[in-house]
């Protein structure tokens, strides 16, 4: 089971995620860790874009750059990366992680706070193989952003606004972006 420790952040989260996972800027070195566990370090890490069904209104950089803080505590693996949100997943050795989490909020919400019919899943999987040395010189491996209109939040949920012939940012739904990534220890 993934956990998850959000700092404040707006619910407005398939936007969000899209818009600082794909973001372009090049992210800074944040303050030291409060990650739970044995601090592994803070790792510069570059994604290659290889599939975007999603469209390129979403912005999708290549390359992507941006610093991730890892630590460990037994086999419980924590990836904070300055574009996001904390996650954490039960180690399969101590090479290999596979993280994944899923978020659904209405994407529709307008500046008084009345939501729309879209309500929005926003899936990423991540999965790294880090080098064998203590703490690890460098990782490789993958992400992969889904997006989908999410049908059990609600049974009027209807994001065709969304869609890029209606003026939204998605060529169509579902979507997925999907990057090569590679890291070295800073």
């Amino acid at each position: 089971m993934v956990k998850h420790r959000v700092a404040s952040r707006s619910l407005y989260l398939p936007v969000t995620v899209a818009a600082c996972a794909l973001a372009a800027a090049t992210m800074s070195c944040g303050p030291t860790s409060t990650l739970p566990g044995t601090a592994l370090g803070t790792y510069n890490v570059t994604g290659t874009l290889g599939t975007n069904t999603c469209g390129s209104s979403l912005g999708a950089p290549s390359p992507w750059n941006f610093t991730v803080q890892m630590s460990e505590d037994g086999t419980t693996f924590y990836w904070d990366p300055s574009t996001g949100t904390e996650l954490s997943s039960t180690m399969a050795s101590t090479t290999k992680v596979s993280i994944a989490s899923t978020a659904t909020a209405n994407v529709d919400s307008t500046d008084a706070g009345v939501e729309g019919p879209c309500d929005l899943s926003s899936s990423t999987s991540i999965n790294l193989t880090l080098a064998a040395d203590s703490p690890p010189s460098s990782f490789s491996g993958s992400i992969v952003y889904t997006f989908a209109a999410s049908t059990g939040a609600s049974s009027t949920t209807d994001c065709t606004d969304q869609l890029a012939a209606s003026g939204g940012p998605y060529t169509t739904l579902p979507c997925t972006a999907s990057y090569t990534i590679t890291a070295t220890h800073q």
